[in-house]
């Protein structure tokens, strides 16, 4: 407990999946809790889930990543509430799973700027502020097919690419001013981004079963998993650690060359 505490963090996309068990191991943790998101009702819901089970140091911010104003209107309401940010979590995101072929460029443009562009936004505006500090952790979610590759979802492989390139080029730009950034490259881990591939296969428990036996652990991952690296990169136990792709994926990519 308190492995962050007096810390303030901002996490996008905190309102379901990865980011809501961000949000709340990271309020269980010690930290102040900026959760953003663009729906306005399972935010409130999100918080207030958050608050019964981790404690009250958590608030919901209205904010769509792809827009670079409400992104600095953002990070300017938690400067005002909170007068710093320590830890930026850069997990909003979007899948789309389609032949190379037949994906539209409005649907490359979607997860382009969902899953790159957001993140450039919240770290073009929220940097600063920790580079006034001289401190803070930034952490990416990535994917571990940004360091494989992998055939059926190119467009959203190409957007988490970007995100662990960004994410190496970021910690040398600012590693001077004691600013960290590194990301987490997790695998399959069964959230609603994900979970109708399964439902809608002829034969779901089938598909499960073959999907987990790809990991050498035996498993799929679960939010939790997430949740743990990203409070190990958030805090100071990480303070030697950036421009790391931490791969979350039990085993996955530890045969692929």
């Amino acid at each position: 407990m308190n492995r962050l505490q007096d810390k303030v963090a901002v996490i996008t996309g905190g309102t379901s999946g990865f980011g809501f068990a961000i949000a709340e191991m990271f309020c269980r943790e010690g930290a102040v809790v900026a959760v953003a998101g663009r729906n306005k009702e399972k935010g409130a819901a999100a918080v207030e889930k958050i608050k019964r089970a981790a404690g009250p140091d958590v608030r919901f911010i209205p904010c769509d990543v792809t827009k670079e104003v409400e992104v600095k209107d953002l990070a300017d309401a938690v400067i005002q509430a909170f007068q710093k940010i320590d830890i930026l979590v850069n997990n909003a995101g979007m899948l789309v799973r389609k032949d190379f072929e037949t994906t539209t460029e409005q649907e490359w443009d979607e997860v382009m700027a969902t899953n790159l562009k957001g993140p450039f936004f919240c770290c073009k505006h929220i940097i600063p502020e920790m580079v006034k500090n001289k401190r803070g952790s930034v952490v990416n979610i990535s994917s571990h097919i940004s360091l494989i590759g992998k055939g059926d979802v190119p467009v959203y492989s190409a957007s988490k690419g970007g995100v662990t390139a960004l994410t190496r080029s970021l910690a040398l730009r600012y590693a001077k001013y004691n600013v960290r950034v590194n990301c987490i490259c997790p695998g399959t881990i069964l959230t609603a981004l994900n979970r109708h591939v399964f439902e809608e296969a002829p034969d779901p428990e089938k598909k499960l079963r073959d999907v987990i036996a790809t990991y050498p652990l035996g498993r799929l991952g679960t939010p939790m998993d997430v949740a743990y690296a990203a409070v190990y990169l958030g805090s100071d136990e990480s303070s030697w650690v950036t421009g790391v792709a931490l791969p979350l994926e039990g085993g996955y990519t530890a045969g692929k060359e």
